[in-house]
């Protein structure tokens, strides 16, 4: 009798969303250069439109830095993440609200604190236990310790 050899055909592995390396590779260098874009004119200290002249520097600073560390094409995705982040910064300027991008969204709902609607706080009410007839605090005939001294 023959050996017969079987065949294992193994399922095809498949990416169901045809996200690649390059482009995870390419949106962490745009991360990189809208951070640090940031970071460099935050030191700076500009606001306004000179803050966005700022940003718009230091992405082209950046992206001349990214060149001779990781490469042209990488700069040119740490000038894309720059350039993306003045954008956002020329829409805050010129008053388009883009939604999602702000943390903090005035509104007139109270946090449930010791303080009114106008966010004044409260002198702090401290709850005490009642006082007992006979010993300190809580400690009543029922509860005593045992190194209470008796009367």
């Amino acid at each position: 009798m023959a050996h017969h050899r079987h065949h294992r055909r193994y399922a095809r592995r498949r990416n169901p969303f045809g996200i690649g390396g390059s482009v995870v590779k390419d949106v962490v260098y745009n991360g990189v250069g809208a951070a640090a874009s940031a970071y460099v004119a935050g030191f700076l200290g500009q606001s306004g439109w000179l803050d966005v002249g700022a940003t718009v520097a230091a992405a082209l600073a950046i992206s001349f830095a990214g060149k001779s560390v990781v490469g042209a094409a990488e700069s040119e995705e740490l000038l894309k993440g720059g350039l993306l982040l003045s954008l956002i910064k020329v829409a805050k300027q010129v008053g388009v609200s883009v939604p999602g991008l702000g943390l903090y969204v005035p509104s007139y709902f109270s946090a449930p604190t010791t303080s009114d609607a106008y966010g004044r706080a409260t002198a702090p009410t401290i709850m005490l236990p009642a006082p007992s007839g006979k010993g300190s605090g809580m400690a009543g005939a029922r509860f005593r310790s045992r190194y209470q001294t008796r009367y």
